[in-house]
């Protein structure tokens, strides 16, 4: 789960300045069996971090029981039982809760539930709306095939917001009058929460299939209204993953993308992204391809926040994008992650989450990160803050989630770094391949924020400073760094593309081009180390 740059760290800024120290976490290691405990793991009070052993107990007739920090130095009386996380456990701190009423889940925690936000406007008229038809039925057939207990719910929107109960068909309106308000829209849809029903898909799959069938087309894009209307619906029922499909520019009630909006649509969404990730729920967008733009830009602040992904397809290619969504196992909901340093380290950047988490994690070297699959990895840069005295450093990565059947979980793990005087020391067990996936996730980050050149000259950068280092590295890191490069080279010409399709589109009116440039853009952000350095990782 945690990999490093090097096993040693700079012992000051002016040791190895030009190549970023790098810490990386693998939540896809969440899937690996490790040391079960039950309990909660003795901490710091200072700085959080976990007591690692029992040698690290003492016996003092003033103090009593106590043990000095690893981390921070800190003295901590020990009451209790003694819980100690060894360099790697995890822990279950909340037991799953037992599932009530197995038609709705509405009282359970566990398993999964997969909510449907539909565009059923006029534009979806003719092959979009039966290509969504034929997906979601293809998806509910392998749901029931594969995870009989998903619990599926169907919310569909054009003028008018419809959320149904998924027992009967019966459909329930949102008013329209509280489409231009957040809150007035999250309170109607909570008078309406006892009506709207989601389904076990094993048992109610023709059903379920029926009621996809009955989607018809009309109106305009109530897309912000949807979305709020889905987050209270996903907040009660406890969904782990919302996929909302659209092939028009949101055009009616908060979030619409055209005329005045007293709330501008980046800032609603960028809004919604945060309550979904709070709730650690995953929101997914997947745009269909209809000729005109559905400004995905703006859209994509939703997947950006949560963790979900962001698709611009060809109607006879939504098959395959609902099949990954549908078929894809979320490791982790709620996911918070903690980075435990001793004095002497900072964390200066992160990248694989969203810009908000980002700062979160810069300034308190801590935030919470919505949800968490096998491929997601996150990245810390940490750098010496002065001069670190000590011949060794701790560092422990804590991921605190919310497991498939609903317990709450914290993953520790704790690695010691030598610290170098020199950069030869360093370069001895550099890997490159951690800090070359950081670069590669910051240029798309910076790209998605409109500065593409930037991310363009931050892997050149990055590129010089591993070829000079590559010089007078041991043979075997001096192949890796030539590999590493090779892959950058490919990522700064993907760099160069967008580019050229950010001088392309259009900056006032949304484009096919502009979604897709932005679709592209949000997957650099998130590309993991087994994408880029596929050979190394096998």
């Amino acid at each position: 789960m945690l990999r490093t740059s090097s096993d040693a760290f700079p012992e000051s800024k002016r040791v190895m300045s030009d190549i970023p120290y790098v810490v990386r976490v693998e939540f896809g290691d969440l899937a690996r069996e490790t040391t079960k405990i039950v309990g909660k793991p003795i901490a710091c009070h200072k700085c959080n971090g976990f007591l690692l052993s029992v040698e690290e107990i003492k016996e003092d007739p003033k103090v009593g029981k106590h043990f000095n920090c690893t981390f921070c130095g800190t003295l901590n009386v020990i009451e209790g039982e003694v819980v100690v996380a060894g360099d790697e456990a995890d822990f279950e701190i909340t037991p799953p809760p037992e599932t009530i009423d197995e038609t709705t889940g509405i009282e359970s925690a566990a398993g999964r539930a997969f909510l449907a936000l539909i565009d059923v406007s006029g534009s979806m008229a003719g092959a979009n709306l039966a290509a969504v038809k034929r997906s979601l039925s293809t998806s509910i057939d392998s749901l029931a095939a594969n995870s009989p207990d998903t619990l599926f719910g169907l919310i569909e929107f054009e003028s008018g917001v419809v959320a149904r109960n998924m027992e009967t068909g019966e459909g329930f309106e949102l008013p329209r009058e509280t489409y231009p308000s957040l809150d007035q829209i999250l309170d109607a849809t909570k008078k309406l929460l006892d009506r709207v029903k989601m389904v076990n898909v094993g048992p109610n799959a023709a059903k379920l299939k029926k009621h996809v069938q009955a989607l018809r087309d009309q109106g305009g894009t109530a897309l912000g209204p949807a979305v709020a209307m889905g987050y209270v619906v996903a907040k009660h029922r406890n969904v782990d993953r919302v996929v909302l499909l659209t092939d028009g520019l949101a055009n009616e009630g908060i979030g619409a993308l055209e005329g005045y909006q007293v709330t501008p649509a980046n800032e609603y969404y960028e809004k919604m992204g945060g309550m979904y990730r709070k709730i650690g729920t995953s929101l997914d967008v997947v745009g269909i391809a209809s000729g005109s733009g559905m400004e995905l830009r703006t859209l994509g602040l939703l997947p950006e926040a949560t963790g979900g992904q962001m698709y611009y397809v060809q109607p006879n290619e939504l098959d395959r994008s609902l099949s990954e969504l549908a078929g894809a196992s979320l490791l982790g909901r709620d996911v918070e992650v903690r980075l435990v340093t001793p004095p002497g380290m900072k964390v200066k950047d992160a990248s694989g989450v969203s810009r908000a988490v980002v700062e979160e994690l810069k300034e308190k070297a801590e935030g919470r990160i919505g949800v968490v699959g096998e491929d997601h990895e996150l990245y810390f840069e940490v750098e010496p803050d002065g001069k670190i005295e000590t011949p060794e450093v701790p560092i422990q990565v804590q991921v605190e989630y919310t497991d498939a059947e609903g317990a709450r979980r914290v993953r520790a793990v704790t690695k010691k770094l030598k610290v170098a005087k020199k950069e030869e020391e360093i370069v001895e067990t550099l890997d490159p391949t951690v800090g070359a996936t950081f670069v590669a996730q910051k240029a798309g980050e910076e790209s998605l924020r409109g500065d593409t050149k930037k991310g363009k000259e931050r892997i050149s950068s990055f590129r010089a400073a591993l070829k000079k280092t590559a010089k007078g590295a041991p043979k075997p890191v001096a192949k890796s760094l030539d590999r590493a490069d090779e892959v950058l080279a490919s990522e700064e010409e993907s760099m160069e593309r967008l580019e050229e399709m950010e001088m392309a589109a259009s900056a006032g009116a949304p484009s096919a081009m502009a979604d897709q440039m932005s679709t592209a853009q949000l997957k650099q952000m998130r590309k993991a180390s087994k994408e880029l350095f596929e050979e190394e990782e096998d």
